[in-house]
């Protein structure tokens, strides 16, 4: 059986009321030397929560992080690591001084920081939630140009997605991971800083395909979200991932295309519905709302893709749930799905 990657969690509302930004404060010496945020009384300090989730993955830590409204400065020298911290705000954000650089970051950005670098920040909101990654600075020591310029960049939502991605997606594999896969994925986070931050072209060639695997999945979140939109089209698509034509087109080639990618989600959704005994709208209704210009059309790319009709897949749908269409007209497909329910019985 193989070894999982460690995890840890700190909570500090497992210790008294009084002592829990105390608690924290001690824990997280080691990144940042914390203190109140102004005018907050010992008394209220008994509110503060913190929460970590982490994963140890030998020299480098991945986890989760929301914390209450704090202020934060350079570590103390004898507390301090040499690492290079990247956040990632999911909710709440920061402003301050990174050494000699005036810093903002906000929900949806993406953060790095030089923790062997001066710092004085504090919190913007009362909540806060990031996506961390902690790893040393020697893993960058091949790109001195690199580790310059980290301390205090900040990448807006559209530079950041990729990284933020593929951030959350490691977050939630790791649990399931052995640990020997710990030093290929390191390399590869290395590797995601340096083409989102840096737009190193030896690391990019290296993540190219977890990259590609990524922007795919983001588009397909974005077509999903839109299925019914008459304007989801490729500019849409190229606009909103920003990306080329062909760069979209490659990324959809072996499903014949990004259109005929749509027409089969459309087509999957439309057949959800069908098989839906509480969904009422009629097969030419659920046609044009999924963007077929004729009923017709739509029944042909159906029975297209599916070898059935609509109206088979609604009437199966109805007979298994015991929902029987009231009509006039004898029932031409009921005795025969009564027989195979019997057979399969």
């Amino acid at each position: 059986m193989s070894i999982r990657v460690p995890y840890s969690v700190f909570d500090n509302r497992c210790v008294e009321a009084s002592d829990r930004f105390d608690a924290w404060r001690e824990n997280i010496a080691p990144v940042f030397d914390v203190e109140p945020q102004r005018g907050v009384t010992p008394a209220s300090l008994s509110d503060f929560l913190s929460r970590v989730e982490a994963y140890h993955l030998g020299n480098m830590m991945v986890g989760r992080a929301q914390t209450a409204a704090q202020r934060f400065r350079h570590a103390r020298p004898n507390q301090r690591v040499d690492h290079l911290l990247v956040q990632v705000h999911r909710r709440g954000g920061f402003q301050g001084r990174l050494g000699d650089i005036d810093a903002r970051a906000g929900a949806a950005h993406v953060s790095l920081i030089d923790l062997g670098r001066p710092l004085a920040t504090e919190t913007s909101d009362t909540d806060i939630l990031n996506l961390n990654v902690l790893l040393p600075r020697d893993l960058f020591a091949d790109r001195p140009a690199f580790l310059d310029g980290a301390h205090g960049l900040v990448l807006g939502p559209e530079r950041g997605a990729f990284f933020a991605d593929y951030l959350q997606a490691l977050l939630n594999r790791l649990p399931t991971l052995p640990y020997d896969d710990a030093d290929s994925i390191t390399t590869i986070t290395r590797d995601m800083i340096l083409v989102c931050c840096a737009a190193d072209a030896e690391a990019r060639a290296r993540v190219a395909a977890p990259l590609q695997a990524l922007q795919r999945q983001r588009i397909e979140r974005f077509i999903e979200r839109r299925l019914s939109s008459p304007q989801l089209t490729p500019d849409m698509l190229c606009r909103a991932a920003a990306i080329s034509r062909t760069r979209l087109y490659r990324l959809f080639e072996h499903d014949g295309g990004v259109m005929h990618y749509i027409q089969s989600q459309r087509l999957a959704r439309i057949r959800a519905c069908l098989e839906d005994p509480g969904e009422h709208r009629s097969i030419g209704e659920l046609a044009a709302d999924y963007g077929f210009r004729s009923q017709s059309h739509f029944s042909r790319c159906f029975h297209a893709h599916y070898q059935l009709t609509p109206h088979d897949v609604r009437q199966r749908a109805r007979v298994t749930a015991g929902v029987t269409p009231p009509s006039s007209a004898p029932n031409t497909t009921e005795l025969a799905a009564w027989i195979r329910q019997l057979r399969n019985a």
